[in-house]
């Protein structure tokens, strides 16, 4: 008899119950497979045309890959009822490391921050340490027909699946989403701006030539200071005249608002930056009056443009810094 192990006859009932726990953690397996493409459906989709969409899918993937992880590592030490020596020490050393990726990958996407684009590499970095600390805590299934199965969703056939699958959805998410596109003028750009006042969850801030459908603004604007949101709003002079009572409307419900300074740059349109990471750029319907500021809205909300949001929203923090408040409307005298 041969001291290859993997030659030895294996008793029938032992082998019954390893195929039967293989298949088991093969189910566990392809939930870390979805895990992983989500993850990687959010690299694409981000890149190609919304930030935030992509965010969401990421942490997705974090999520499915971590239920998945977990339940592969409990049908595991089910299993094999082992544990090597010096586990705990060797898989705190990923987790923790893990649950600041984790940490990172929320701050991304829910703080007021410039540094969106962090989430990205955070979350693949947890998916990895997560899986090799859990992995430390565990021994590998016996070898009973193993190479029938895929036991891990870092194999080789199963990361290409990944790969194939997860770009060809990312690609379909890309273009269906309006993270970076046209998005027109008139009612088209006024309900969109209202839209996406309505959607932001942490900071808003508009420069606009005018005040566009007062009632529509005043009401995104209501929504959103309820939520929470931090507003400012930085308005020409002319559009402070000529929409005066409309003004007055945003000021009774403590929106920030100051008047920008004259003369205005020549590169300045009406524009809204909403939680630092989409920006909304053009006429559009906003209430400009002259025929240069009068081309289409449009949305920039990707991966790739980060840089240029970043830009704009330097540029609104500092224009805000130099503009003052509206002047106090003059009461006259009683009598006159």
């Amino acid at each position: 008899m041969t001291d290859d192990p993997t030659l030895n006859i294996i008793d029938p009932e032992v082998e019954d119950t390893n195929e039967k726990f293989a298949v088991v953690l093969m189910g566990a397996t392809s939930g870390q497979i979805f895990g992983l493409v989500a993850l990687l459906v959010g690299l694409v989709g981000g890149a190609m045309s919304d930030l935030m969409a992509g965010l969401f899918n990421v942490g997705l993937g974090m999520g499915l890959f971590s239920l998945f992880e977990i339940l592969h590592f409990l049908i595991l030490r089910r299993w094999t009822r082992q544990v090597p020596e010096g586990a705990l020490r060797t898989a705190l050393a990923f987790l923790v490391p893990a649950g600041v990726m984790a940490l990172l990958w929320s701050y991304a996407t829910f703080a007021v921050t410039d540094w969106a684009v962090l989430g990205y590499p955070a979350g693949f970095l947890f998916v990895l340490l997560f899986h090799r600390g859990l992995s430390a805590l565990t021994i590998a299934p016996p070898r009973s027909r193993r190479t029938t199965y895929i036991h891990t969703p870092f194999d080789r056939h199963a990361l290409l699946i990944v790969a194939l699958v997860g770009s060809i959805l990312g690609v379909g998410v890309g273009m269906g989403s309006q993270g970076h596109r046209i998005i027109g003028r008139g009612p088209f750009a006024r309900a969109f701006l209202a839209e996406k006042i309505t959607d932001a969850r942490s900071q808003a801030d508009l420069l606009l030539f005018g005040i566009p459908r007062p009632y529509r603004l005043k009401n995104a604007l209501e929504v959103a200071r309820k939520k929470g949101v931090r507003l400012r709003i930085l308005l020409t002079r002319a559009a402070a005249e000529r929409y005066a009572p409309a003004l007055a409307a945003i000021e009774a419900e403590k929106v920030p608002v100051r008047i920008l300074p004259e003369p205005l740059p020549s590169y300045l349109r009406p524009q809204a930056l909403i939680d630092r990471r989409i920006f909304l750029h053009g006429s559009g319907g906003w209430g400009s009056f002259d025929r240069a500021g009068g081309h289409q809205m449009r949305m920039v909300g990707n991966l790739l443009s980060i840089g240029e949001i970043r830009a704009w929203q330097k540029n609104f923090d500092a224009l805000w810094t130099v503009s003052s408040p509206p002047s106090p409307p003059v009461a006259l005298p009683k009598g006159s």
